[in-house]
């Protein structure tokens, strides 16, 4: 090898050395900077947009003087594995947040969740419109939540079919097909598919209770179940009555008496309901008003929780086929056997609701 050759090469050498010195001390640099933490002096929250590149997250942070070399995180991101591999949600970013540790709470989705509750003897019409206010929920509902007399969220008859076409219900609306609970979800989830959680729920609670139900010519299968639920649950919300007033309409079904409930009643005015039910609410011959029709009505009237559900599986026996509230402020009611009895309790009940003032 001649004199020039051999400077060439060792010339090259050298270059490589110092190259390759240059490269392993800039990962080293990198891997140092994606350790250290972020610039914030406080806790910061960090929304992450549905369909968000990790590009314009990392973008957002260094306007936000959060982060100096946004480049250099997505670098390492790529090296490393991560890519763009993110998941949309609310992120609270602590003062001790590194690029790295971002970088792992991107990829797993570690968000802060927020919650919704949906709350028992509600109707489906309340539950639709707490999810469609929600503000870290995404409405993708087309339909309009209206108003009754007294307020109170009502969903017509187009709406109840457009869900229950939305949630595979064989029956025309969704009433009672919601399970009552708080639920957990990560901001930008879509109503739809909370929607569809709440049902995949109560079903999943229908099919529990009706699996350990007694066996009672009353409730011939699992949607009849559900329809009275929904009644026990509007009138009493009290543990230890739920079974007693389930046991007194499963005895009126079987007596073929009359249900004569008001919630049923208030239900089937609709959307006129003022908040006073009238002798021609009573007279209505609407399939809802249980002191003109027979039996149970065509379909729930609430969202019932599992104890309603339960209850209404396995009432408790008795021989009450009455009961009224007392008035006081527990919620407590008075069961009697006859009409008598029955009678008098309504009149004590009237009684103390005049010495109140109402």
């Amino acid at each position: 090898m001649g004199i020039a050759v051999k400077r060439i090469f060792v010339a090259g050498i050298a270059a490589l050395a110092l190259l390759a010195g240059a490269a392993f001390g800039g990962w080293q640099w990198l891997n140092s900077y994606v350790e250290t933490p972020l610039l914030n002096t406080s806790d910061y929250e960090l929304t992450v947009e549905p369909g968000s590149s990790l590009r314009s997250v990392l973008r957002t942070l260094a306007q936000d003087g959060m982060l100096a070399h946004p480049d250099a995180v997505r670098i390492h991101a790529k090296v490393s594995g991560t890519g763009d591999r993110i998941q949309a949600g609310r992120y609270t970013l602590s003062v001790s947040t590194t690029p790295q540790s971002l970088l792992e709470q991107l990829r797993s989705g570690g968000v802060d969740l927020v919650q919704v509750r949906i709350i028992e003897g509600w109707t489906a019409a309340q539950a639709v419109a707490a999810i469609k206010r929600h503000a870290d929920i995404v409405d993708d509902l087309e339909l309009e939540v209206l108003s009754r007399g007294d307020g109170q969220p009502f969903l017509d008859t187009s709406a109840h079919e457009s869900l229950a076409r939305l949630l595979g219900i064989e029956q025309d609306s969704i009433e009672g097909w919601l399970y009552p609970d708080t639920y957990s979800f990560a901001p930008g989830t879509k109503a739809s598919d909370l929607l569809r959680l709440l049902h995949k729920k109560q079903r999943s609670e229908l099919a529990s209770a009706w699996a350990g139900r007694e066996d009672r010519p009353t409730l011939p299968d699992p949607y009849s179940l559900l329809i009275l639920a929904s009644i026990v649950e509007k009138e009493t919300s009290r543990e230890d009555e739920r079974a007693r007033v389930a046991g007194v309409f499963d005895r009126r079904l079987q007596r073929k008496i009359r249900l004569q409930t008001d919630p049923t009643v208030i239900y089937g005015v609709g959307q006129r309901y003022d908040g006073d039910i009238r002798r021609r609410d009573l007279n209505d011959q609407n399939p809802y008003n249980t002191y003109r029709v027979d039996g149970l009505p065509p379909g729930p009237i609430a969202l019932p929780g599992k104890a309603a559900l339960r209850a209404s599986a396995e009432p408790a026996d008795g021989t009450a086929l009455y009961f009224v509230a007392t008035g006081e402020p527990d919620g407590s009611h008075v069961f009697s056997e006859t009409i008598e009895e029955h009678e008098s309790a309504v009149r004590d009940y009237l009684k103390k609701l005049r010495q109140r003032g109402n």
